[in-house]
């Protein structure tokens, strides 16, 4: 393995903590059950626009502050329904989504497959390890339950510096951690097109998508289906 790279950055939510199902596919099935069409063809979009919404830091954190948590789930909720062309009965149908995530959401959750595997193969070649989430309290809890604190030299949660992706700087302070490591030395693997791969690509890092969903196939990035695929990429001598 070559070792152009020095350290590897992880996504939390939707990369190493898998929920199934996940929140936009629970809100289709949900909204489907209350006869909203949703047709196939439309899912891919609506869960772009759902990775678009979450990888607009300003608009987010505006938002939640502005609205405060509750209204800002509602809030979430009607724009699920305005993306997939809901018009009538807004508010009525959105406060019906609000109180099925609030009530009825209980996902079955899972490490991603291959996690430990490619923990493994990565620290035997070296690489230091870190996982960078968009969370807004610290996360050690959910490692632990995973039973993969002890493979990370690092973690951060935006809310500790006040810093979502993908603003460039909370990628910058994740490199801190590290003595003397370049950003061109640094990896960061994430299912979010917006937050991580656009994110850590403005600080300088490589990005790797995790797109088991096949939804960035076309875009300029590395796309993965699983995590296992992360060490072939760094195989390759030119990855950039």
């Amino acid at each position: 393995m070559t070792q152009q790279y020095k350290a590897i950055f992880f996504d939390l939510d939707g990369t190493l903590r898998i929920p199934s199902p996940d929140p936009t596919d629970a809100f289709i099935q949900f909204a489907r059950s209350q006869q909203i069409e949703i047709r196939e063809t439309a899912v891919r979009r609506l869960k772009i626009w759902a990775h678009r919404y979450w990888g607009q830091d300003d608009r987010v954190v505006g938002e939640m502050n502005r609205l405060g948590e509750e209204e800002f789930w509602l809030n979430y909720s009607r724009l699920l329904l305005e993306a997939v062309g809901v018009t009538s009965n807004l508010e009525t149908e959105a406060r019906q989504v609000r109180e099925y995530f609030s009530s009825a959401y209980t996902p079955e959750v899972k490490l991603a497959a291959g996690a430990t595997e490619l923990f493994t193969t990565l620290k035997a070649a070296g690489y230091r390890l870190g996982v960078v989430s968009n969370r807004s309290h610290t996360f050690h809890e959910v490692l632990e339950q995973f039973e993969i604190s002890d493979w990370f030299d690092m973690t951060l949660a935006a809310g500790e510096i006040g810093c979502w992706k993908p603003n460039s700087g909370i990628f910058d302070h994740a490199r801190s951690f590290f003595n003397d490591l370049t950003a061109a030395e640094s990896v960061y693997v994430g299912d979010n097109y917006f937050a991580d791969g656009i994110g850590a690509k403005r600080a300088g890092m490589l990005p790797i998508i995790y797109d088991p969903d096949g939804l960035y196939r076309a875009s300029e990035m590395v796309c993965v289906d699983k995590l296992g695929e992360v060490t072939a990429v760094l195989n390759q001598p030119t990855v950039h």
